[in-house]
């Protein structure tokens, strides 16, 4: 029994009074087809009577040990139907009333078993149990007399607050991490230092539970700075040997299991001569056998299936005489072979209370729009242009730079956030937005509710990162081109801090594929070697036909599904609308020099307007020139429609370079000192949307191959709109010095010139300087978004808003409608 302080005792009391008061079983009675069919019952050994082992020759005791792990809230059963396919041929999930009946069954049949999990169980959660906290799995596993479990990674997901406060206190079993210290309520679970004992039949079997060595580069970075992460192997080991040193002030056990939340394929043998079985799992793969460990001991390991498919068996046979394990047997078993002899009513009611519950909170508010986030369009339907880039794609794409910002993982101080176009489902629309029942609100405009947020983000895709060169991101970017596939483009949203140019104009054999001419991260241009941290789909960075993987076998797959994230980021905002900037991420863009014409050039440039209408209007209107402070030219952009392309927004013409233009010195044209000129385009109200430059040698002569560059820029992250969209100030007198990158195409692609050999220089204006707007900070998102950067690695300062103060604000919103339901009943 464990004793909690009174603080903590009044907040259990107070979790428990809501769970029971709210979500009292009604009586129902499941139909045939919610029960699970039917198995053979496994039969006790013979000569056992309920009582395994106790009047057996040598005095031997069986003991099973069933693990169950990474439900991840699924606690819905699934049928198995494919609709794309119209098929039953997706794997079936059983669902808590499943595997509950299951559970059951076994511990009819088997007394003496033991019901354990690696953890896994809450968080990266499907909407129907992140809506409401995952108090459904919770419910099952406390209904199911869950016996201990080690922690999972995203149970920290809500902070380590989050699972001191609530999921700790609403686990009726122990959580372990032996190999976790800072938090002494986590330290205190089971019988203290993540080790938990329990007796079967006089045999004392004792539990050390162990979190995977990845916890500090799966969470966020806050957690860091608050908990301490030892070598998982070795501490489980450390806790085995105190367990059967013979020292009784250590505790002591007669058979010990390790609860490993890892994979076990590769460190299974590493465990030592005091560890007799381990109930191991992290991801998706399966494990079942009897291994040796390095000092020749004999093993039973098993990892089962996720979301409750498959259980792990365990059946070790312990000699009281010997005091020995004289027989071991490990292998997972589809949850089908064990016995279940009807579904429990009051589990049946539960789960369908739960769903319900879900089903109200996605009507309630989530965050407030000031305009419309729309997909990529044809010109009559938003999202049937997957080959443009669009507001709604780069806003995901924002959201998940703003998740990898708060992990921080090492490698780089620069993140960035990519989609593919094909996994943003729906637009967020500002009229008649949301559905809100008798919410009483007079602003119903502008009004996004979770299930709208859910509905663009609905695959429940988990994401993932890897580090990789500049090199590496261009030739991804570079991919959206795709001559040999259809579609033949198809679009990456990008995060804020990012900005490309491409050359419309470079030209591979089969057709015509725009060269990545320059990438900017946080406002410096990226070179091929510099590094960068990529978050994005797992899908999308390591097994998908649309996209080359850039370095498979580095990607962390941390398993937070898309919706939980998208809504975390909009709820950030609080009541501040979010509305888009209208700037681009990437823009097409070729520089040529005038034939005989030394300071003049010929400029093409396309991407610069987004497609659907409300956008054109909003979008840029015209591209302008400045030398210094002062306008020299101006052109209207050619808003025509790319009806199945990303080149909306064009704009051809001949640029003349001033021959009082600001000079500086030469970053990369041959020649000592260089005059430059700033492009713009700007919108209706001269707010400058995206800015370039050009420059040439002081002694320019005729045949250079000038370019030009991308400087940094508002984005169309979300952004409070401007209230003085006025004056610009004049740029810097000279450009920014860095890293000159080189090109890249897609695969067959010529490369441009390189501007390293030409006349003129290229390069980006430094955001201080690039004009009011186009630098101001506050526009490269809205109020309270996360800066870029950090040093990366464990522990670390932690900045912006955490996905934490989201989890919370759910909860609040979760059990507040329980209340309120609970209300209405009894009324």
């Amino acid at each position: 029994m464990r004793i909690l302080p009174a603080r903590r005792a009044r907040v259990c009391a107070a979790l428990s009074a809501l769970v029971v008061a709210a979500l009292s079983p009604m009586i129902a009675v499941p139909t045939a087809s919610l029960m699970p069919p039917a198995a053979a019952v496994e039969k006790p050994p013979d000569g056992a009577d309920g009582q395994q082992g106790a009047d057996e020759p040598g005095n031997k005791v069986r003991i099973k040990l069933v693990g169950l792990g990474n439900l991840r809230g699924h606690y819905v059963e699934t049928s198995g139907f494919n609709p794309k396919t119209e098929e039953y041929d997706l794997p079936k999930d059983p669902g808590l009333i499943g595997i509950e009946c299951a559970v059951r069954g076994i511990r009819e049949d088997f007394p003496n078993t033991l019901v354990v999990s690696p953890g896994g169980n809450v968080g990266a959660s499907p909407h129907t149990s992140s809506f409401v906290q995952d108090q459904p799995i919770i419910y099952g596993l406390n209904t199911m007399k869950l016996d201990a479990s080690a922690l999972g990674v995203h149970a920290l997901d809500g902070g380590v607050k989050d699972l001191e406060d609530r999921i700790l206190p609403a686990s009726d079993f122990p959580v372990l991490a032996a190999n976790v210290s800072g938090s002494a309520s986590l330290s205190a679970e089971g019988s203290g230092r993540g080790v938990f004992i329990k007796e079967v039949d006089g045999v004392r079997v004792g539990f050390v539970g162990v979190v995977t060595d990845e916890l500090p580069v799966r969470t966020l970075a806050a957690n860091g700075e608050v908990l301490t992460v030892s070598p998982a192997v070795a501490t489980a080991n450390a806790r085995a040997a105190e367990l059967k040193d013979g020292n009784q002030a250590n505790g002591e056990a007669d058979v010990v299991v390790v609860l490993s939340h890892e994979d076990m394929a590769s460190p299974a043998t590493s465990f030592s001569r005091n560890v007799d079985a381990v109930v191991s799992g992290r991801g998706a793969g399966e494990y079942g056998q009897v291994v040796t460990g390095f000092e020749g001991n004999s093993i039973a390991v098993v990892q089962p299936e996720i979301y409750g498919r498959s259980f792990g068996d365990i059946l070790l046979e312990y000699d009281r005489t010997t005091r020995k394990i004289v027989s071991y047997s490990a292998e997972n078993m589809w949850i089908g072979h064990y016995p279940c002899r009807g579904s429990s009513p009051e589990v049946w009611s539960r789960t369908r209370e739960y769903e319900r519950a879900a089903g109200e909170v996605a009507k309630q508010p989530l965050a407030h729009i000031g305009a419309d986030f729309l997909r990529g369009s044809d010109g009559t339907v938003p999202g049937t242009n997957t080959a443009t880039e669009s507001v709604a794609a780069d806003l995901v794409a924002e959201s998940y730079h703003s998740w990898i910002t708060s992990i921080k993982p090492p490698g780089s101080s620069h993140y960035v956030g990519i989609v593919s176009a094909r996994d943003v489902k729906k637009d967020l629309t500002y009229l008649e937005s949301g559905s809100h029942n008798d919410i009483p609100r007079p602003d119903q405009d502008g009004l996004v509710s979770y299930g709208e947020a859910l509905d663009v983000q609905p695959d429940n895709k988990p994401l993932a990162y890897v580090t990789v060169n500049g090199a590496k991101l261009k030739e991804l970017i570079a991919h959206q081109w795709r001559f040999y596939a259809e579609p033949p483009v198809l679009n990456l949203g990008l995060s804020s801090n990012v900005d490309v140019i491409v050359d419309p104009d470079a030209t591979v054999e089969n057709g015509k594929v725009p060269t990545v001419r320059e990438i900017r991260v946080d406002g410096q241009v990226l070179g091929d070697s510099d590094p960068v941290v990529l978050a994005s789909t797992y899908e999308l960075l390591h097994d998908n036909n649309d996209f080359p993987s850039p370095d498979e076998d580095a990607v962390v797959n941390v398993g937070t599904l898309q919706h939980s994230v998208f809504i975390s980021y909009l709820q950030s905002f609080g009541d501040k609308p979010l509305t888009p900037s209208y700037s681009k991420r990437q823009v097409g863009m070729r520089v040529v020099p005038k034939p005989g014409q030394a300071d003049t050039v010929a400029v093409t440039m396309d991407s610069l307007t987004y497609t659907n209408e409300s956008e054109r209007v909003l979008g840029a209107q015209r591209v302008r020139a400045r030398s210094g402070d002062k306008e020299f030219f101006s052109q209207e952009i050619d808003s025509s429609l790319d009806r199945i392309g990303p080149t909306t927004g064009r704009a051809v013409f001949d640029l003349t370079i001033p021959a009082d233009a600001p000079t500086g010195a030469c970053r990369s044209a041959a020649g000592a000192t260089c005059r430059w000129v700033t492009l713009e385009s700007v919108d209706g109200v001269g707010r400058i949307l995206n800015s370039f430059y050009v420059e040439v040698p002081t002694d320019a002569k005729p045949a250079a191959t000038p370019s030009a560059t991308a400087s940094t820029g508002p984005s169309a992250a979300p952004s409070a709109p401007s209230s003085t969209p006025g004056a610009q100030p004049a740029p810097s007198s000279a450009p920014s010095t860095g890293a000159t990158a080189t090109t890249s195409a897609a695969p067959g692609a010529k490369a441009a010139p390189s501007a390293s050999t030409a006349q003129v220089g290229v390069g980006g204006l430094p955001a201080a300087t690039s004009g009011a707007g186009a630098a101001a900070p506050q526009a490269r998102g809205a109020g309270g978004a996360k800066p870029a950067g950090g040093s990366g690695g464990w522990p670390l300062a932690r900045t912006g808003t955490s996905l934490g103060a989201g989890v919370v604000a759910l909860t609040l919103i979760a059990g507040g409608y329980l209340i309120l339901r609970h209300r209405r009943q009894e009324g």
